[in-house]
Protein backbone atom coordinates (compact mmCIF):
# COMPACT_ATOMS: atom_id res chain seq x y z
CA UNK A 1 0.00 0.00 0.00
CA UNK A 2 2.95 2.25 1.10
CA UNK A 3 4.09 1.60 -2.57
CA UNK A 4 1.59 2.16 -4.54
CA UNK A 5 0.73 5.93 -2.33
CA UNK A 6 4.18 6.89 -3.35
CA UNK A 7 3.68 5.66 -6.71
CA UNK A 8 0.83 7.71 -7.07
CA UNK A 9 2.69 11.00 -5.85
CA UNK A 10 5.14 10.21 -7.86
CA UNK A 11 2.55 10.27 -10.69
CA UNK A 12 0.63 13.43 -9.92
CA UNK A 13 3.93 15.54 -10.99
CA UNK A 14 3.92 13.37 -14.39
CA UNK A 15 2.36 15.19 -17.22
CA UNK A 16 0.80 13.54 -19.96
CA UNK A 17 1.52 16.64 -22.28
CA UNK A 18 4.16 19.69 -21.86
CA UNK A 19 3.61 22.96 -22.41
CA UNK A 20 4.91 23.55 -26.09
CA UNK A 21 2.69 19.88 -26.97
CA UNK A 22 -0.19 21.28 -25.52
CA UNK A 23 0.01 24.27 -28.21
CA UNK A 24 1.32 22.43 -30.20
CA UNK A 25 -2.23 20.13 -29.87
CA UNK A 26 -4.40 22.48 -30.02
CA UNK A 27 -3.27 24.27 -33.15
CA UNK A 28 -4.05 20.57 -34.94
CA UNK A 29 -7.54 21.11 -33.94
CA UNK A 30 -9.87 21.57 -36.36
CA UNK A 31 -13.26 21.05 -37.36
CA UNK A 32 -15.03 17.75 -38.47
CA UNK A 33 -18.31 16.60 -40.40
CA UNK A 34 -21.03 14.02 -40.09
CA UNK A 35 -19.33 11.88 -43.10
CA UNK A 36 -15.97 11.46 -41.25
CA UNK A 37 -16.60 10.41 -37.83
CA UNK A 38 -14.57 7.24 -37.38
CA UNK A 39 -12.26 7.96 -40.21
CA UNK A 40 -9.01 8.40 -39.80
CA UNK A 41 -8.76 11.90 -39.85
CA UNK A 42 -11.52 11.88 -37.39
CA UNK A 43 -9.86 9.82 -34.93
CA UNK A 44 -6.68 11.62 -34.95
CA UNK A 45 -8.68 14.72 -33.69
CA UNK A 46 -10.29 11.82 -31.17
CA UNK A 47 -6.78 11.36 -29.87
CA UNK A 48 -5.45 15.15 -29.55
CA UNK A 49 -8.51 16.43 -27.69
CA UNK A 50 -8.36 13.29 -25.54
CA UNK A 51 -5.26 13.82 -24.54
CA UNK A 52 -6.05 17.24 -23.63
CA UNK A 53 -8.49 16.60 -21.98
CA UNK A 54 -6.72 14.59 -19.23
CA UNK A 55 -4.23 17.14 -18.88
CA UNK A 56 -6.35 19.82 -18.49
CA UNK A 57 -8.54 17.60 -15.80
CA UNK A 58 -5.09 16.92 -14.18
CA UNK A 59 -4.03 20.46 -13.89
CA UNK A 60 -6.83 21.48 -12.62
CA UNK A 61 -7.16 18.58 -10.09
CA UNK A 62 -3.38 18.86 -9.14
CA UNK A 63 -4.12 22.70 -8.92
CA UNK A 64 -0.87 23.20 -11.25
CA UNK A 65 -0.69 26.15 -14.11
CA UNK A 66 -3.82 25.24 -16.64
CA UNK A 67 -1.71 26.05 -19.48
CA UNK A 68 -4.09 23.46 -21.85
CA UNK A 69 -6.76 26.18 -21.39
CA UNK A 70 -4.95 29.20 -22.00
CA UNK A 71 -3.70 27.32 -25.30
CA UNK A 72 -7.30 26.79 -26.14
CA UNK A 73 -8.35 30.54 -25.57
CA UNK A 74 -5.82 32.04 -26.80
CA UNK A 75 -5.89 30.02 -30.19
CA UNK A 76 -9.62 30.82 -30.19
CA UNK A 77 -10.30 27.24 -30.60
CA UNK A 78 -13.76 27.10 -28.22
CA UNK A 79 -16.17 27.54 -31.64
CA UNK A 80 -14.52 24.60 -32.87
CA UNK A 81 -14.79 22.56 -29.35
CA UNK A 82 -18.85 23.52 -30.02
CA UNK A 83 -18.68 22.44 -33.60
CA UNK A 84 -17.53 18.99 -32.43
CA UNK A 85 -20.25 18.66 -29.94
CA UNK A 86 -22.93 19.30 -32.48
CA UNK A 87 -21.44 17.13 -35.15
CA UNK A 88 -21.09 14.02 -33.06
CA UNK A 89 -24.67 14.63 -31.46
CA UNK A 90 -26.26 14.67 -34.83
CA UNK A 91 -24.39 11.69 -36.05
CA UNK A 92 -25.98 10.02 -32.57
CA UNK A 93 -29.50 11.07 -33.55
CA UNK A 94 -28.91 10.28 -37.67
CA UNK A 95 -26.78 8.07 -38.31
CA UNK A 96 -25.72 5.53 -35.18
CA UNK A 97 -29.16 4.38 -35.21
CA UNK A 98 -29.23 2.91 -38.33
CA UNK A 99 -25.81 1.37 -37.88
CA UNK A 100 -26.32 0.02 -34.38
CA UNK A 101 -27.24 -3.50 -35.37
CA UNK A 102 -24.73 -4.08 -38.16
CA UNK A 103 -21.88 -3.10 -36.21
CA UNK A 104 -19.36 -5.90 -35.72
CA UNK A 105 -17.67 -6.82 -32.41
CA UNK A 106 -14.39 -6.29 -33.55
CA UNK A 107 -15.67 -2.44 -34.54
CA UNK A 108 -17.58 -1.56 -31.98
CA UNK A 109 -14.89 0.29 -30.20
CA UNK A 110 -14.60 2.42 -33.08
CA UNK A 111 -18.56 2.77 -32.48
CA UNK A 112 -18.23 3.19 -28.69
CA UNK A 113 -15.47 6.09 -29.13
CA UNK A 114 -17.89 8.04 -32.00
CA UNK A 115 -20.63 8.44 -29.01
CA UNK A 116 -17.66 8.99 -26.24
CA UNK A 117 -16.25 12.01 -28.49
CA UNK A 118 -18.84 14.19 -27.23
CA UNK A 119 -18.72 13.28 -23.45
CA UNK A 120 -14.86 14.17 -24.45
CA UNK A 121 -16.06 17.62 -25.67
CA UNK A 122 -18.46 18.33 -22.58
CA UNK A 123 -15.36 17.27 -20.30
CA UNK A 124 -13.19 19.85 -21.88
CA UNK A 125 -16.07 22.61 -22.10
CA UNK A 126 -16.78 22.01 -18.10
CA UNK A 127 -13.34 23.08 -17.40
CA UNK A 128 -12.13 25.61 -19.83
CA UNK A 129 -15.78 27.40 -19.06
CA UNK A 130 -15.20 27.44 -15.72
CA UNK A 131 -12.59 30.68 -16.57
CA UNK A 132 -14.62 33.73 -17.60
CA UNK A 133 -12.33 34.51 -20.34
CA UNK A 134 -13.04 31.25 -21.62
CA UNK A 135 -16.79 31.94 -22.02
CA UNK A 136 -16.08 35.52 -23.59
CA UNK A 137 -14.10 33.56 -26.40
CA UNK A 138 -16.91 31.22 -27.45
CA UNK A 139 -18.43 34.92 -29.31
CA UNK A 140 -21.79 33.78 -31.02
CA UNK A 141 -21.53 29.99 -31.09
CA UNK A 142 -22.51 30.67 -26.95
CA UNK A 143 -26.11 30.86 -28.62
CA UNK A 144 -25.54 27.72 -30.22
CA UNK A 145 -24.01 26.01 -27.06
CA UNK A 146 -27.03 27.42 -25.45
CA UNK A 147 -29.12 25.47 -27.49
CA UNK A 148 -27.21 22.52 -27.30
CA UNK A 149 -27.57 22.83 -23.44
CA UNK A 150 -30.88 23.33 -23.97
CA UNK A 151 -32.12 20.35 -25.48
CA UNK A 152 -30.34 18.20 -23.19
CA UNK A 153 -31.94 19.84 -19.92
CA UNK A 154 -35.18 19.16 -21.17
CA UNK A 155 -34.69 15.44 -21.93
CA UNK A 156 -33.98 15.67 -18.65
CA UNK A 157 -36.63 17.20 -17.04
CA UNK A 158 -39.35 15.99 -19.06
CA UNK A 159 -37.94 12.25 -18.04
CA UNK A 160 -37.25 11.65 -21.42
CA UNK A 161 -33.92 10.79 -20.30
CA UNK A 162 -33.91 9.25 -17.42
CA UNK A 163 -31.46 7.60 -15.01
CA UNK A 164 -30.01 4.07 -15.45
CA UNK A 165 -32.15 1.61 -13.13
CA UNK A 166 -29.99 -0.11 -10.35
CA UNK A 167 -28.84 -3.36 -11.47
CA UNK A 168 -31.13 -6.40 -10.43
CA UNK A 169 -30.53 -9.85 -10.26
CA UNK A 170 -32.77 -11.10 -13.07
CA UNK A 171 -30.08 -7.89 -15.22
CA UNK A 172 -26.92 -9.44 -14.20
CA UNK A 173 -28.24 -13.08 -14.61
CA UNK A 174 -28.70 -12.43 -18.49
CA UNK A 175 -24.88 -10.54 -18.47
CA UNK A 176 -23.90 -13.40 -17.19
CA UNK A 177 -25.69 -16.05 -19.54
CA UNK A 178 -24.84 -13.62 -22.45
CA UNK A 179 -28.34 -13.03 -23.49
CA UNK A 180 -27.45 -9.66 -24.09
CA UNK A 181 -25.92 -8.82 -27.97
CA UNK A 182 -24.11 -6.29 -28.89
CA UNK A 183 -26.32 -4.32 -30.40
CA UNK A 184 -28.17 -3.98 -27.32
CA UNK A 185 -24.97 -3.24 -25.43
CA UNK A 186 -23.97 -0.76 -27.64
CA UNK A 187 -26.99 0.88 -27.54
CA UNK A 188 -27.20 0.79 -23.54
CA UNK A 189 -23.78 2.35 -23.44
CA UNK A 190 -24.91 5.31 -25.85
CA UNK A 191 -28.09 5.94 -23.97
CA UNK A 192 -25.80 5.46 -20.41
CA UNK A 193 -22.87 8.37 -22.48
CA UNK A 194 -25.70 10.87 -23.32
CA UNK A 195 -26.94 10.70 -19.60
CA UNK A 196 -23.43 11.48 -18.28
CA UNK A 197 -22.99 14.26 -21.00
CA UNK A 198 -26.38 15.70 -20.01
CA UNK A 199 -25.34 16.22 -15.97
CA UNK A 200 -22.11 17.70 -17.64
CA UNK A 201 -24.27 19.98 -18.91
CA UNK A 202 -26.26 21.59 -15.74
CA UNK A 203 -22.38 22.58 -14.55
CA UNK A 204 -21.54 24.24 -17.70
CA UNK A 205 -25.12 26.33 -17.88
CA UNK A 206 -24.10 27.12 -14.33
CA UNK A 207 -20.62 28.76 -15.71
CA UNK A 208 -22.63 30.54 -18.18
CA UNK A 209 -25.45 31.95 -16.23
CA UNK A 210 -22.82 33.31 -13.77
CA UNK A 211 -20.82 35.25 -16.57
CA UNK A 212 -23.74 36.41 -18.49
CA UNK A 213 -23.13 39.76 -17.80
CA UNK A 214 -19.74 39.51 -20.13
CA UNK A 215 -21.15 37.79 -23.23
CA UNK A 216 -22.88 39.24 -26.60
CA UNK A 217 -26.44 40.64 -25.97
CA UNK A 218 -27.98 38.05 -28.16
CA UNK A 219 -26.99 35.28 -25.46
CA UNK A 220 -29.33 36.42 -22.14
CA UNK A 221 -31.96 37.32 -24.03
CA UNK A 222 -31.60 33.66 -26.03
CA UNK A 223 -31.38 31.91 -22.58
CA UNK A 224 -34.23 33.76 -20.59
CA UNK A 225 -36.74 34.82 -23.15
CA UNK A 226 -35.99 32.91 -26.22
CA UNK A 227 -35.68 29.97 -24.78
CA UNK A 228 -36.83 30.43 -21.22
CA UNK A 229 -34.47 27.94 -19.50
CA UNK A 230 -35.95 29.02 -15.86
CA UNK A 231 -39.15 26.75 -16.71
CA UNK A 232 -36.61 24.17 -17.43
CA UNK A 233 -34.88 23.83 -14.38
CA UNK A 234 -37.94 24.52 -11.96
CA UNK A 235 -39.38 20.93 -13.41
CA UNK A 236 -35.83 19.77 -13.35
CA UNK A 237 -35.45 20.22 -9.65
CA UNK A 238 -39.27 18.35 -9.52
CA UNK A 239 -37.55 15.34 -12.05
CA UNK A 240 -34.07 15.20 -9.86
CA UNK A 241 -32.59 12.77 -12.26
CA UNK A 242 -29.36 12.88 -10.14
CA UNK A 243 -31.07 10.71 -7.44
CA UNK A 244 -32.40 6.73 -8.28
CA UNK A 245 -34.39 4.60 -5.81
CA UNK A 246 -35.29 0.54 -5.79
CA UNK A 247 -37.02 -0.25 -3.11
CA UNK A 248 -34.72 1.06 0.19
CA UNK A 249 -31.87 1.86 -1.70
CA UNK A 250 -30.87 5.59 -2.58
CA UNK A 251 -28.14 6.76 -4.88
CA UNK A 252 -26.91 9.66 -6.17
CA UNK A 253 -24.56 10.73 -9.14
CA UNK A 254 -21.54 12.22 -7.31
CA UNK A 255 -18.39 12.85 -9.04
CA UNK A 256 -19.00 10.91 -12.28
CA UNK A 257 -20.31 7.47 -10.23
CA UNK A 258 -23.55 6.24 -8.15
CA UNK A 259 -23.07 6.49 -4.73
CA UNK A 260 -25.47 4.61 -2.34
CA UNK A 261 -26.64 7.37 0.22
CA UNK A 262 -27.84 6.56 3.61
CA UNK A 263 -31.40 7.81 5.00
CA UNK A 264 -29.42 10.45 7.00
CA UNK A 265 -27.79 11.85 4.39
CA UNK A 266 -30.65 11.72 1.76
CA UNK A 267 -31.09 15.56 2.59
CA UNK A 268 -27.46 16.33 2.06
CA UNK A 269 -27.15 18.10 -1.01
CA UNK A 270 -25.00 17.09 -3.98
CA UNK A 271 -22.57 18.85 -6.65
CA UNK A 272 -25.49 18.89 -9.43
CA UNK A 273 -28.08 20.05 -7.01
CA UNK A 274 -25.78 22.77 -6.00
CA UNK A 275 -25.31 24.09 -9.75
CA UNK A 276 -28.86 24.04 -10.56
CA UNK A 277 -29.64 26.04 -7.47
CA UNK A 278 -26.88 28.71 -8.47
CA UNK A 279 -28.23 28.79 -11.98
CA UNK A 280 -31.76 30.03 -10.42
CA UNK A 281 -29.90 32.56 -8.51
CA UNK A 282 -27.93 33.90 -10.90
CA UNK A 283 -30.77 34.13 -13.18
CA UNK A 284 -33.37 35.90 -10.99
CA UNK A 285 -31.42 37.99 -8.60
CA UNK A 286 -29.50 39.82 -10.98
CA UNK A 287 -31.63 42.93 -11.68
CA UNK A 288 -30.38 42.91 -15.57
CA UNK A 289 -31.76 39.54 -16.03
CA UNK A 290 -34.92 39.78 -13.91
CA UNK A 291 -35.48 43.20 -15.57
CA UNK A 292 -36.26 41.54 -19.07
CA UNK A 293 -37.98 38.78 -17.80
CA UNK A 294 -41.83 38.77 -18.11
CA UNK A 295 -43.71 37.50 -14.95
CA UNK A 296 -46.39 36.03 -16.51
CA UNK A 297 -49.21 33.94 -13.80
CA UNK A 298 -47.84 30.34 -15.31
CA UNK A 299 -43.97 32.19 -15.12
CA UNK A 300 -44.92 32.91 -11.28
CA UNK A 301 -46.46 29.69 -10.32
CA UNK A 302 -44.04 27.80 -11.99
CA UNK A 303 -41.32 29.44 -9.60
CA UNK A 304 -43.49 29.31 -6.36
CA UNK A 305 -43.23 26.03 -6.82
CA UNK A 306 -39.16 26.35 -6.05
CA UNK A 307 -40.38 27.55 -1.95
CA UNK A 308 -41.41 23.60 -1.18
CA UNK A 309 -37.70 22.31 -1.24
CA UNK A 310 -36.42 25.67 0.28
CA UNK A 311 -35.86 23.81 3.88
CA UNK A 312 -33.58 25.38 6.94
CA UNK A 313 -30.94 22.56 6.17
CA UNK A 314 -30.79 23.56 2.43
CA UNK A 315 -30.65 27.26 3.32
CA UNK A 316 -27.96 26.40 5.83
CA UNK A 317 -25.80 24.30 3.10
CA UNK A 318 -26.38 27.57 0.94
CA UNK A 319 -26.49 30.36 2.69
CA UNK A 320 -27.65 32.51 -0.48
CA UNK A 321 -30.65 30.88 -0.78
CA UNK A 322 -32.54 33.27 1.87
CA UNK A 323 -32.44 36.29 -0.37
CA UNK A 324 -33.96 33.71 -2.97
CA UNK A 325 -36.29 32.31 -0.91
CA UNK A 326 -37.20 36.29 -0.27
CA UNK A 327 -37.69 36.87 -3.61
CA UNK A 328 -39.44 34.25 -4.53
CA UNK A 329 -42.12 35.33 -1.59
CA UNK A 330 -42.37 38.49 -3.38
CA UNK A 331 -42.95 37.00 -6.62
CA UNK A 332 -46.30 35.50 -5.47
CA UNK A 333 -47.67 38.16 -3.57
CA UNK A 334 -47.09 41.27 -5.86
CA UNK A 335 -48.02 41.84 -8.86
CA UNK A 336 -44.65 42.28 -10.83
CA UNK A 337 -44.36 45.26 -13.43
CA UNK A 338 -44.23 44.58 -17.15
CA UNK A 339 -40.82 44.65 -18.63
CA UNK A 340 -39.45 47.33 -20.96
CA UNK A 341 -40.43 46.88 -24.75
CA UNK A 342 -37.41 45.11 -25.90
CA UNK A 343 -35.25 46.10 -29.05
CA UNK A 344 -36.44 44.63 -32.43
CA UNK A 345 -33.56 42.44 -32.25
CA UNK A 346 -33.19 39.54 -34.56
CA UNK A 347 -32.83 35.87 -32.72
CA UNK A 348 -29.74 34.68 -33.54
CA UNK A 349 -29.88 31.85 -36.81
CA UNK A 350 -28.17 28.19 -35.53
CA UNK A 351 -25.43 28.54 -38.60
CA UNK A 352 -23.48 25.90 -37.32
CA UNK A 353 -26.02 23.05 -36.85
CA UNK A 354 -27.69 24.40 -40.07
CA UNK A 355 -24.57 23.19 -42.08
CA UNK A 356 -24.09 20.22 -40.10
CA UNK A 357 -27.79 18.92 -40.94
CA UNK A 358 -27.44 20.55 -44.80
CA UNK A 359 -26.64 18.73 -48.17
CA UNK A 360 -22.48 20.26 -48.63
CA UNK A 361 -23.49 20.24 -52.52
CA UNK A 362 -27.39 22.08 -52.40
CA UNK A 363 -27.27 23.39 -49.54
CA UNK A 364 -30.56 22.22 -48.57
CA UNK A 365 -31.21 19.86 -45.43
CA UNK A 366 -30.59 16.15 -45.75
CA UNK A 367 -33.09 13.76 -46.15
CA UNK A 368 -33.66 10.52 -44.65
CA UNK A 369 -32.66 8.77 -47.95
CA UNK A 370 -29.28 10.18 -47.69
CA UNK A 371 -28.65 9.84 -44.42
CA UNK A 372 -29.01 6.21 -45.03
CA UNK A 373 -26.66 6.46 -47.71
CA UNK A 374 -24.15 8.07 -45.46
CA UNK A 375 -24.48 5.35 -42.52
CA UNK A 376 -24.10 2.49 -45.21
CA UNK A 377 -21.08 3.96 -46.59
CA UNK A 378 -19.60 4.53 -42.54
CA UNK A 379 -20.51 1.15 -42.12
CA UNK A 380 -18.63 -0.22 -44.93
CA UNK A 381 -15.42 1.69 -44.58
CA UNK A 382 -15.02 3.31 -40.94
CA UNK A 383 -16.56 0.81 -38.78
CA UNK A 384 -15.75 -2.06 -40.79
CA UNK A 385 -13.78 -4.86 -38.83
CA UNK A 386 -11.28 -5.62 -41.93
CA UNK A 387 -10.08 -1.77 -42.22
CA UNK A 388 -7.28 -1.37 -42.62
CA UNK A 389 -6.40 1.30 -40.08
CA UNK A 390 -8.21 -0.15 -37.18
CA UNK A 391 -5.14 -1.86 -35.90
CA UNK A 392 -3.54 1.71 -35.91
CA UNK A 393 -6.35 3.30 -34.37
CA UNK A 394 -6.94 1.22 -32.01
CA UNK A 395 -3.11 0.99 -30.82
CA UNK A 396 -3.49 4.87 -30.62
CA UNK A 397 -5.84 4.66 -28.18
CA UNK A 398 -4.44 2.25 -26.07
CA UNK A 399 -1.12 4.55 -25.88
CA UNK A 400 -3.46 7.63 -25.13
CA UNK A 401 -5.45 5.94 -22.19
CA UNK A 402 -2.39 3.86 -20.87
CA UNK A 403 -0.44 6.68 -20.21
CA UNK A 404 1.04 7.13 -16.07
CA UNK A 405 -0.62 10.18 -15.71
CA UNK A 406 -4.18 8.53 -15.41
CA UNK A 407 -3.29 7.12 -12.36
CA UNK A 408 -3.98 10.70 -10.93
CA UNK A 409 -7.80 10.95 -12.14
CA UNK A 410 -8.18 7.07 -10.93
CA UNK A 411 -10.27 7.24 -7.69
CA UNK A 412 -9.21 4.41 -5.23
CA UNK A 413 -11.75 1.73 -4.95
CA UNK A 414 -14.40 2.62 -2.53
CA UNK A 415 -15.92 0.17 -0.02
CA UNK A 416 -19.35 -1.38 -1.11
CA UNK A 417 -20.84 -0.87 2.12
CA UNK A 418 -19.50 2.03 3.73
CA UNK A 419 -17.98 3.65 1.00
CA UNK A 420 -14.28 4.41 2.69
CA UNK A 421 -10.96 3.41 0.49
CA UNK A 422 -10.74 -0.36 -0.46
CA UNK A 423 -8.00 -2.45 0.02
CA UNK A 424 -9.34 -5.89 -0.26
CA UNK A 425 -11.96 -7.41 -2.51
CA UNK A 426 -14.33 -10.66 -2.65
CA UNK A 427 -12.26 -13.53 -4.27
CA UNK A 428 -14.86 -14.73 -5.34
CA UNK A 429 -16.13 -12.88 -7.76
CA UNK A 430 -13.63 -9.98 -7.94
CA UNK A 431 -15.77 -7.25 -8.15
CA UNK A 432 -16.95 -5.85 -4.81
CA UNK A 433 -14.32 -4.31 -2.83
CA UNK A 434 -14.32 -3.97 0.93
CA UNK A 435 -12.24 -1.98 3.68
CA UNK A 436 -12.78 -4.78 6.65
CA UNK A 437 -13.75 -7.99 7.17
CA UNK A 438 -16.88 -6.37 9.56
CA UNK A 439 -17.93 -4.19 6.22
CA UNK A 440 -17.80 -7.44 3.86
CA UNK A 441 -19.90 -9.41 6.12
CA UNK A 442 -22.95 -6.68 6.60
CA UNK A 443 -22.83 -6.99 3.12
CA UNK A 444 -22.90 -10.24 2.21
CA UNK A 445 -26.70 -10.59 2.48
CA UNK A 446 -27.22 -8.00 -0.48
CA UNK A 447 -23.81 -9.20 -2.79
CA UNK A 448 -24.73 -12.83 -2.17
CA UNK A 449 -27.42 -12.63 -4.70
CA UNK A 450 -24.83 -11.55 -7.62
CA UNK A 451 -21.91 -13.13 -6.43
CA UNK A 452 -21.82 -16.50 -8.10
CA UNK A 453 -23.43 -14.87 -10.93
CA UNK A 454 -20.49 -12.46 -11.59
CA UNK A 455 -17.98 -15.49 -10.91
CA UNK A 456 -20.10 -17.94 -13.29
CA UNK A 457 -19.96 -15.07 -15.95
CA UNK A 458 -16.02 -14.64 -15.67
CA UNK A 459 -15.21 -18.36 -15.33
CA UNK A 460 -17.61 -18.80 -18.67
CA UNK A 461 -15.30 -16.05 -20.40
CA UNK A 462 -12.31 -17.52 -19.25
CA UNK A 463 -13.40 -20.77 -20.85
CA UNK A 464 -14.27 -19.34 -24.24
CA UNK A 465 -10.73 -17.91 -24.07
CA UNK A 466 -9.17 -21.10 -23.69
CA UNK A 467 -11.45 -22.69 -26.55
CA UNK A 468 -10.48 -20.02 -29.08
CA UNK A 469 -6.56 -20.46 -28.00
CA UNK A 470 -6.69 -24.57 -28.16
CA UNK A 471 -8.98 -23.43 -31.88
CA UNK A 472 -6.71 -21.33 -33.06
CA UNK A 473 -3.24 -23.50 -32.15
CA UNK A 474 -5.07 -26.29 -33.95
CA UNK A 475 -5.75 -24.49 -36.82
CA UNK A 476 -1.79 -23.67 -37.08
CA UNK A 477 -1.15 -27.17 -36.91
CA UNK A 478 -2.91 -28.13 -39.70
CA UNK A 479 -1.47 -25.79 -41.89
CA UNK A 480 0.82 -26.88 -44.64
CA UNK A 481 4.21 -26.28 -44.62
CA UNK A 482 6.13 -23.69 -46.76
CA UNK A 483 8.11 -24.24 -49.36
CA UNK A 484 12.00 -24.11 -48.72
CA UNK A 485 12.56 -21.77 -51.64
CA UNK A 486 10.33 -19.38 -49.69
CA UNK A 487 12.21 -19.64 -46.29
CA UNK A 488 13.74 -16.21 -45.74
CA UNK A 489 17.06 -16.86 -44.60
CA UNK A 490 18.05 -15.50 -40.87
CA UNK A 491 21.27 -14.44 -39.20
CA UNK A 492 21.82 -16.37 -36.55
CA UNK A 493 23.40 -15.08 -33.15
CA UNK A 494 26.69 -17.07 -33.23
CA UNK A 495 28.49 -17.90 -36.11
CA UNK A 496 28.42 -22.17 -34.82
CA UNK A 497 23.97 -21.41 -34.33
CA UNK A 498 22.75 -22.03 -37.70
CA UNK A 499 19.06 -22.16 -38.32
CA UNK A 500 17.60 -25.83 -39.23
CA UNK A 501 14.48 -26.32 -41.49
CA UNK A 502 12.58 -29.09 -41.04
CA UNK A 503 10.03 -29.60 -43.61
CA UNK A 504 10.43 -26.08 -44.74
CA UNK A 505 10.48 -24.35 -41.22
CA UNK A 506 13.04 -22.90 -38.97
CA UNK A 507 13.26 -24.48 -36.48
CA UNK A 508 15.46 -21.99 -33.93
CA UNK A 509 15.69 -18.62 -34.99
CA UNK A 510 18.03 -17.36 -32.73
CA UNK A 511 20.60 -19.31 -29.51
CA UNK A 512 18.55 -17.77 -26.70
CA UNK A 513 15.74 -15.52 -27.70
CA UNK A 514 14.12 -12.72 -25.17
CA UNK A 515 10.66 -13.49 -25.04
CA UNK A 516 7.63 -11.50 -22.61
CA UNK A 517 4.26 -13.27 -22.76
CA UNK A 518 1.57 -11.66 -21.05
CA UNK A 519 -1.01 -14.02 -19.63
CA UNK A 520 -4.39 -11.69 -19.53
CA UNK A 521 -6.45 -14.79 -17.80
CA UNK A 522 -4.52 -14.99 -14.44
CA UNK A 523 -2.27 -12.12 -14.64
CA UNK A 524 1.06 -13.84 -14.52
CA UNK A 525 4.15 -13.01 -16.43
CA UNK A 526 6.98 -14.40 -17.57
CA UNK A 527 10.40 -13.77 -18.89
CA UNK A 528 12.86 -15.78 -20.50
CA UNK A 529 11.34 -18.09 -18.36
CA UNK A 530 10.83 -16.77 -15.20
CA UNK A 531 7.61 -16.54 -13.31
CA UNK A 532 5.81 -13.65 -11.70
CA UNK A 533 3.00 -15.21 -9.94
CA UNK A 534 -0.08 -12.87 -8.77
CA UNK A 535 2.34 -13.20 -5.11
CA UNK A 536 3.84 -9.64 -5.92
CA UNK A 537 0.63 -8.10 -6.54
CA UNK A 538 0.41 -7.53 -2.91
CA UNK A 539 3.60 -5.45 -3.16
CA UNK A 540 1.11 -3.13 -4.41
CA UNK A 541 -1.42 -3.37 -1.76
CA UNK A 542 -4.01 -5.50 -3.37
CA UNK A 543 -5.06 -8.08 -1.01
CA UNK A 544 -8.40 -10.18 -1.56
CA UNK A 545 -10.08 -12.01 1.00
CA UNK A 546 -12.57 -14.68 1.06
Amino acid sequence: AELKTSLRMMATHVNVLSVFEAQAYVKMIGPISVEGVGSKKWMRQHNLLEQLNIQAHQNAVTKHDEFVVEAIVDAEKVPVLIQHLLVTEAWREKVFPLIADDVKAAASIKAYMALYHEATICNILEVILYHENACESAGDSMCELIDYLYRKLLKLSTKRLRAPKISKVEDIKSIAKGNINGAASLRRQATDIEYQVSMCCITITRFIAEYLGTLPVSVPRQLINHLDILMVLVPLMDAQPWQRRAGKITEKYVDGQWMRIDRKDRLKLTKLEAQVWLTIYYLLMDKRWRGMYEFTNYRKETLTRLKRYMNDLLKDQLPLLKDLHRLLEEVSMMKMPAPPKPLSLVNPIPVIRQSIYANGKSGKERSEVEWKQMAEKQLEEAFSPVSKDTFDQIKALAETYGSVAMDTLIEDPKCAQCGKPATKRCSRCENEWYCSRECQVKHWPTHKKVCSLLAASVKRKRTEMNEKKASRVEIRSEQKPMNESKVMEIVPEKENSKPAIENGRVVNKTTNPTCVIMNHEDGIQRQNGQVETEDTLDMLGFEEIE
